[in-house]
């Protein structure tokens, strides 16, 4: 593979909130029009600074198993955030995204010039370490470019740079196309690793074994492949689109076009701590008065509420209210003075709210 510098446009992401963030976003009738999906998420709404990696979920918990062989990215609209099918083509309705917002680390922006099918990453918290996990998602802004490519990255051990490269390593990436990396676990809690898939289920799939993966259907791990050094075991081109799957007991990585997951394929995996915002935002009306409040704070959907879960900046849950009625409300007097994240479940759909407490 080529060895190419490209101009690395650097911008670190301050987080709001003292955790790592993660969530499911399922697209709906009523927050998808044609190719974009709309994100509706208090740390991601007019936040048009925020940098987040995603992955498809094939089964997330309010959409069952539905497949999305489609290339996409993100892109902020002016409002909020989306998620967008590359190739315009119409968003799958009941299709699910992991969307991973770190608190801290080093999340970054780099824009390819369009010579080369690779462009080499210059960053020293990476460079000369071969085991290093990066992972990352294309997006949209500030370029205007579409890219109806799947990427991966290597390690050149010739001057211990990664590189980000086309899968489809005969066509250069798009000029100006961009992409939000993320380099390291940062402060939030959160853990990566790199996966080895030495063994594939003989289909479409692998089944990775992480403690902090294992038994955890609400982890809502995000995955980059990883081609490796040259002459790994891992030097295999995975020109496909991946999600992930909890089989279960396991978190797994598959490709959505069904086509057979290749042994020593390699794969680098970010988790989350999901103290805070493990979430899944299918649309659900609730509005939230007073707000911001100082002693109770009432949430009120037009149908039933189950439950209403309110959490620190730390992730920390400070309060639980189970429900049978359309009308919660929650105690916070004794609460410090700060921000808290509420999480409102109503059936199937879930929706996370912003809470200040004065």
């Amino acid at each position: 593979m080529k060895t190419i510098f490209t101009l690395l446009l650097t911008l670190f992401f301050v987080g709001a909130y003292a955790s790592d963030i993660v969530f499911v976003h399922t697209t709906t009738g009523a927050n998808t029009s044609g190719h974009i999906t709309t994100i509706d998420h208090p740390v991601l709404n007019g936040n048009p600074g925020a940098i987040f990696i995603f992955t498809h979920n094939l089964d997330g918990p309010a959409s069952g198993v539905q497949y999305n062989n489609n290339i996409d990215g993100t892109w902020y609209d002016g409002s909020n955030w989306t998620i967008y099918n590359e190739d315009i083509s119409p968003m799958t309705i009941g299709a699910a995204f992991n969307i991973y917002v770190p608190d801290g680390g080093n999340m970054f922006t780099i824009q390819a010039d369009g010579t080369s099918y690779d462009f080499e990453i210059d960053n020293a918290a990476i460079n000369g370490n071969p085991n290093a996990a990066i992972v990352s998602s294309h997006i949209y802004n500030p370029s205007g470019v579409y890219n109806i490519f799947n990427y991966g990255f290597w390690y050149d051990t010739v001057s211990d740079r990664w590189h980000l490269y086309n899968e489809a390593t005969v066509t250069n990436i798009p000029a100006n196309a961009a992409f939000n990396v993320l380099i390291d676990d940062g402060a939030g809690g959160g853990s990566s690793f790199v996966y080895d898939a030495v063994t594939t289920s003989g289909g479409n799939y692998t089944v990775m074994s992480h403690p902090d993966l294992d038994g955890l259907p609400d982890a809502y791990p995000v995955v980059t492949h990883n081609w490796g050094s040259s002459g790994d075991p891992s030097n295999i081109i995975m020109d496909v689109v991946l999600g992930v799957w909890y089989n279960g007991t396991n978190w797994t990585i598959y490709t959505e076009d069904t086509s057979v997951m290749p042994v020593d394929t390699r794969y680098n995996v970010y988790v989350a701590n999901p103290g805070l915002g493990v979430s899944d935002n299918v649309a659900l009306d609730v509005s939230t008065f007073p707000n911001p409040a100082n002693n109770e704070v009432t949430f009120l959907a037009k149908q039933e509420i189950n439950n209403v879960a309110l959490y620190n900046i730390l992730g920390q849950e400070v309060r639980n209210v189970s429900s049978s009625n359309t009308s919660v409300t929650l105690d916070i007097a004794n609460l410090a003075s700060g921000q808290y994240i509420a999480k409102v479940q109503a059936g199937d759909a879930t929706k996370a709210i912003k809470v200040i407490k004065e």
